[in-house]
């Protein structure tokens, strides 16, 4: 019964300490915040990518049916690098590199807003069974690829902001 009332008591106390910090979430959607929906992606070279980078793009930019008032032209590079070479010959550890150089344009395609390049990478040991080193470096496509179109998204934002800041 008292431990209880104890686990009560320090409940209510966090609640209303953490309450009157001034405490704001970074993430949180604002009324500032860019509404990545009118946004439509448009891969040049998509016949030069893997799955699994497209697979990325289209969770990030989902397709929707409203106005899209923004087109990103994206140009993805995939370089895969031995990090770690045995004795033998044999590599035991790749790293996987993506580089996304996009440019956001208006729906006409005439207007440049920005243009910039972002990198993601990640890196994975060889195993040894084949199958579960083609998992694996899929993975790690798609980690190095997230990481790339957090960080366009990011670029995306800040530059968003800092225009209508001006």
């Amino acid at each position: 019964m008292i431990k209880s009332i104890i686990k009560f008591n320090l409940i209510i106390f966090l609640i209303f300490s953490l309450n009157a910090c001034g405490f704001k979430p970074m993430y949180k959607l604002s009324e500032n915040s860019i509404d990545f929906r009118s946004y439509s992606v448009a891969i040049i070279n998509e016949d030069k990518i893997s799955r699994e980078i497209k697979e990325e793009f289209e969770k990030s930019f989902p397709a929707n049916d409203l106005g899209n008032s923004y087109v990103i032209e994206v140009n993805v590079t995939e370089h895969l690098d031995p990090l770690i070479i045995n004795t033998d010959g044999t590599i035991s550890k790749y790293r996987i590199e993506i580089i996304i150089n996009f440019k956001v344009n208006n729906k006409d395609g005439k207007t440049s807003l920005m243009e910039d390049r972002v990198r993601g990478f990640a890196q994975y040991s060889v195993e040894t069974s084949e199958i579960e080193s083609e998992d694996k470096k899929k993975r790690m496509i798609r980690t190095a690829t997230n990481s790339a179109i957090q960080m366009m998204i990011s670029r995306i934002q800040s530059d968003t902001s800092t225009t209508n800041d001006n």
